[in-house]
């Protein structure tokens, strides 16, 4: 389920209009109030921020994921830098330009741009690379710590812990261990970041936040405000499905198989916090993660791709074209009181 390229229009747009709005004020905050600080402090926000945003998603998400990490900094700090001084030279080039009746190439040759070359520029740059620097640093570490992470830690959010009520999806793969035996060690692990590299666009476009790896599982939780009402972590689900269907030959041709996956979702409330002293991690606890991993087990039992529990059901409004089927209540391992679980799937 890739980002389509009209959503990735909007996006590149939408970062447009906020450069359209942070431009003028950042240049009347920092230079003054003047109308033609604030009119060249727009187009360079607009430009900016248009081109930016045209980087991270037509370049940097298609050609740049998988690499490493100091390579991916190194080539954002200077595509921003790029970007950024670029734009303020552009954009004054033409204002003196129309100011003077002059030509581009003119402008560019008079004294006023060495002036500007030499004493203001180098200020310019020296902001571009501080602010390109840390704004892709706090990027590239927030990718590694997961998606929000970084801003809770930062504000503090669950220092202290707290309860949120949350959906969490327990997602297997299939016959990991045959497969770790007969592709390798080392062939295993190409093929396990390949998978989990591949699902993270349904993931992200669903909404989910994926709280941690696990060997061959991975544990998804959404927020009750982004599944409550509508059926988030089960479109997270089918998206997956079709992503590894659609890369079924590149799955085929680097390993020799196609992976398969199934899963278990469950809903309640959980304990959010911090833990830990020479290594912190935002961990949740109660007994909903317990069950959402039990119920993906009884997937394996019942040899079923996705099942829900009543209670996470009761709380997800299907798509038309999802159907829910009861299978019954079942004593999950370590569980004292009956589970009623469904089997969920998609009308052919």
């Amino acid at each position: 389920m890739k980002q389509g390229f009209s959503s990735k229009i909007k996006t590149v747009f939408g970062a447009a209009i906020v450069g359209a709005i942070i431009g003028p004020l950042f240049t009347c905050i920092a230079f003054g109030f003047d109308i033609e600080r604030a009119v060249k402090g727009l187009i360079a926000g607009v430009m900016i921020s248009f081109l930016s945003a045209f980087f991270e998603k037509f370049v940097l998400e298609t050609k740049f994921k998988k690499r490493n990490f100091t390579l991916v900094l190194a080539v954002r700090t200077v595509v921003y830098i790029s970007v950024i001084s670029l734009s303020v030279m552009f954009v004054w080039i033409v204002h003196e330009s129309m100011l003077n009746s002059r030509g581009v190439i003119a402008t560019i040759q008079h004294n006023d741009f060495s002036n500007f070359m030499t004493n203001v520029f180098p200020y310019i740059f020296l902001f571009a690379l501080a602010i390109s620097f840390m704004t892709n640093m706090v990027i590239q570490v927030n990718g590694l710590l997961g998606k929000g992470v970084l801003l809770s830690y930062i504000t503090g959010r669950y220092h202290k812990p707290k309860m949120e009520e949350r959906f969490f999806m327990f997602l297997d793969l299939e016959s990991s261990t045959t497969i770790a035996e007969t592709i390798g060690p080392v062939k295993y692990h190409e093929f396990m970041s390949s998978f989990f590299f591949d699902i993270s666009q349904p993931i992200e476009q669903s909404k989910g936040e994926i709280y941690q790896y696990v060997g061959d599982e991975v544990v998804i939780s959404w927020k009750k405000q982004n599944s409550a009402g509508s059926a988030a972590c089960l479109q997270c689900f089918f998206g997956i499905k079709d992503r590894i269907d659609s890369l079924s030959e590149k799955y085929v041709k680097q390993f020799g198989l196609i992976p398969g996956f199934k899963a278990g979702v469950h809903y309640g409330e959980v304990v959010i916090g911090e833990v830990g002293d020479l290594r912190k991690e935002i961990v949740f606890h109660g007994d909903v993660m317990n069950t959402a991993s039990r119920i993906q087990g009884q997937s394996k039992v019942l040899n079923k791709q996705l099942l829900v529990s009543e209670e996470a059901l009761k709380h997800l409004k299907l798509d038309n074209d999802m159907l829910s089927k009861p299978l019954g209540s079942f004593q999950l391992k370590g569980k004292e009181v009956d589970i009623s679980i469904f089997e969920i799937t998609k009308a052919v």
